[in-house]
């Protein structure tokens, strides 16, 4: 869109970016065109401005249907090698006016002139360009006429709809199978116009390089020339961000800002037409009406962030790599600004990038006060701790994650990944492994009883569940070092016979521990938990009771109660027995009495029957006094569990802690 540049660019991180085009138009339309996918955000977000004294009156949006469909709808199709004889065809039926050269032979003679609609055309397929014929039919003559194809000389489409047909055709076939224009319809006369709008964009990326050599405090002895670990640093941080330019212009003198942080952004559909289905209502004879169905799509927005790329940093001679060379030969060229959630930096330079190329511009360029450590974490690296740097952000600018490349003294270091850090926040650059140092870690774990309550019929029980981690620190380094033992804290745990942590939050502790070269230097740190967990008192047993007696858990008065309650639980399960022996000989009662009911069913009444049948009414009778004994018996049974049960419950309240 040469007519109207980009003027303005902001790019974000979550591949978005703001657009702002401007100068001056004059006429009644401006032609924008976008990339096809691009669509839904622009029409979500497109502004347009008239800044000078004339009206924006519309925009007309090209459909989204792609060329095939678009002539697909029309009545007017034409090839690319027989389009003549293709608009013949499409034209059938339709008036026209035809301008018809005659062979000169002897005189001059002049071009015909007729109209007519057209019949069809017909084709010789040997010669199918030379000797087609075209049939018209006059219709004031109600006469056919065919005419050579060859002898039309001019042809002019009298119908209205197909000249429109015509005319939609042409506009289809030139456009862009990628690409979709908007039209902006503008008052009569001169326009300075605006046009803004969020589009999908590469997200800009930062890298940043980072210098350390030591302060000129003249202490460098003392300071360990800045080579060891706790020494005090001169950091200089420079940060790049790198944005490319997929346009399809040329970026010219166009003013920059790269956004850090995340703004909400998502797609909606707005470019693809949707027709929603509408229910079939059936014309009848008053019934009852169907109910009426409102459905609304809601669009769920999603947030994104894309991890930087690493980049390479070519270092140039050790020597020449100072400080003070690098700060003098860049001056960062981006003014840093706060926007709510996010943080923006603002190119002060116009820029200018070719189409399909990329760009890097000064962003940050600050000196600040570092400390070096050695760093051990053996989450995230074992047997090793990490060189690091430690320093506040005190650049007044929101840093953005990016990879950041370490010079020490002049020479390439390692790398790391600044993370998102915000003004004034502490940051930690780890970028190179300490092989000089070697750490093993041995993790125990064990349970000891804190404690024993009565809580009604429960134990409680009060247990440490302790956490013991050794490290065994080997260092060949020919000077003492100073290692930063980090560890991740236990939720609900409290240090014990541990040294107090020199530093601690979220969740992490840090230690410094000193380690001579060559001496093994073993560190603890020692966390315990107390848990509580419950268990029925009757489910204790007397070498139990009596271990936490020995143990102190248990003073004497208390020991005597519940060896006195497990008593009555004892008798309580004796008497449980006795019920599964009683209705174990119920059971044979009643089997028994089942049998000889069976067996008297058949027996009659006299003779050597009767003498059988009355022996087994006897027998019956006799099982029944059983029966009713064992009844009595496990009434009897029931109640002193009872009894038993009330007195071990009354026991366990004396003994028992709110």
């Amino acid at each position: 869109m040469p007519d109207l540049p980009i003027r303005r660019m902001l790019v974000y991180r979550h591949g978005v970016g703001y657009f702002e085009r401007r100068g001056p138009i004059t006429g009644t339309e401006l032609r924008l065109t976008f990339p096809r996918e691009a669509m839904d955000d622009i029409l979500k977000s497109l502004i347009v401005l008239d800044l000078g004294e004339g009206q924006v009156l519309g925009v007309d949006i090209e459909t989204p249907e792609d060329r095939a469909k678009q002539i697909e709808r029309g009545s007017i199709h034409l090839s690319n090698t027989r389009s003549l004889l293709d608009l013949l065809r499409d034209l059938r039926g339709r008036n026209v006016r035809l301008q018809i050269e005659h062979e000169r032979r002897h005189g001059d003679a002049a071009d015909e002139v007729i109209e007519g609609a057209i019949i069809g055309i017909d084709l010789d397929e040997q010669e199918p360009l030379d000797k087609p014929l075209l049939s018209l039919y006059l219709s004031t003559q109600r006469n056919v006429r065919t005419i050579p194809v060859r002898r039309i000389a001019h042809l002019v489409i009298l119908d209205d709809r197909a000249a429109a047909d015509m005319a939609y055709f042409l506009r289809a076939a030139q456009s862009e199978e990628d690409r979709r224009s908007a039209i902006v319809r503008l008052s009569e006369g001169d326009h300075d116009m605006l046009v803004g709008y969020i589009a999908p964009a590469p997200s800009w990326r930062v890298s940043y390089r980072l210098l350390a050599e030591p302060k000129p405090d003249g202490n460098d002895s003392a300071n360990g020339g800045g080579r060891s670990a706790g020494a005090q640093v001169a950091v200089l941080l420079q940060g790049w961000g790198l944005f490319d330019n997929q346009l399809d212009e040329d970026l010219e003198n166009i003013e920059l800002t790269l956004v850090a942080g995340m703004p909400v952004s998502f797609r909606y559909r707005l470019y693809e037409p949707h027709t929603p289905e509408r229910p079939m209502v059936q014309d009848d004879v008053r019934t009852v009406a169907a109910p009426i169905e409102f459905q609304a799509n809601r669009a769920i927005p999603s947030l994104m962030e894309v991890a930087p790329d690493l980049d390479e940093f070519a270092l140039g001679e050790a020597s020449a790599l100072r400080m003070e060379n690098l700060e003098q030969s860049i001056e960062a060229a981006g003014a840093g600004e706060e926007r709510g959630a996010l943080f923006q930096y603002r190119v002060v330079h116009p820029v200018s990038v070719a189409r399909g190329r990329s760009a890097m511009v000064p962003i940050v360029s600050r000196r600040l006060d570092g400390r070096k450590e050695l760093l051990y974490n053996g989450r995230k690296l074992p047997r090793h701790p990490v060189a690091s740097l430690r320093m506040q952000n005190e650049t007044g600018l929101t840093l953005e994650r990016g990879p950041v490349t370490v010079v020490e003294h002049g020479d390439y270091a390692g790398e790391a990944v600044l993370p998102f850090t915000r003004a004034g926040a502490e940051m930690i650059i780890a970028y190179a492994v300490e092989l000089g140092v070697t750490i093993s870690e041995e993790r125990h774990h064990q349970r000891t009883m804190a404690g024993l309550s009565i809580h009604k019929e429960y134990a409680v029980f009060e247990e440490w569940d302790v956490q013991q981690m050794r490290y065994r620190i080997t260092s060949t380094l020919p000077d003492t070092v100073d290692i930063v033992i980090e560890q991740e804290r236990l939720a609900g745990c409290d240090l014990f016979d541990t040294p107090t942590p020199v530093e601690e939050a979220h969740n992490v502790a840090r230690w410094t521990v000193r380690c001579p070269s060559g001496v093994e230097t073993v560190f603890m740190v020692n966390e315990r938990c107390k848990r509580s967990r419950h268990e029925e008192v009757r489910k204790l047993d007397m070498h139990r009771l009596q271990s936490f007696l020995s143990d102190r858990y248990l003073d004497q008065a208390t020991y005597r109660a519940l060896e006195r309650i497990l008593s009555l639980y004892d008798q309580v399960a004796k008497r449980r027995a006795t019920l599964q022996e009683i209705a174990q000989e119920q059971q044979k009662i009643l089997a028994r009495q089942q049998q000889i009911q069976a067996n008297l069913g058949p027996l009659g009444r006299e003779g050597s029957e009767r003498a059988l049948r009355e022996r087994y009414v006897a027998q019956l009778n006799q099982l029944e006094d059983r029966l009713n004994d064992q009844l009595a018996r496990e009434q009897e049974t029931r109640k002193a569990i009872e009894r038993l049960e009330q007195e071990a419950a009354q026991a366990l309240a004396a003994l028992s802690k709110p």
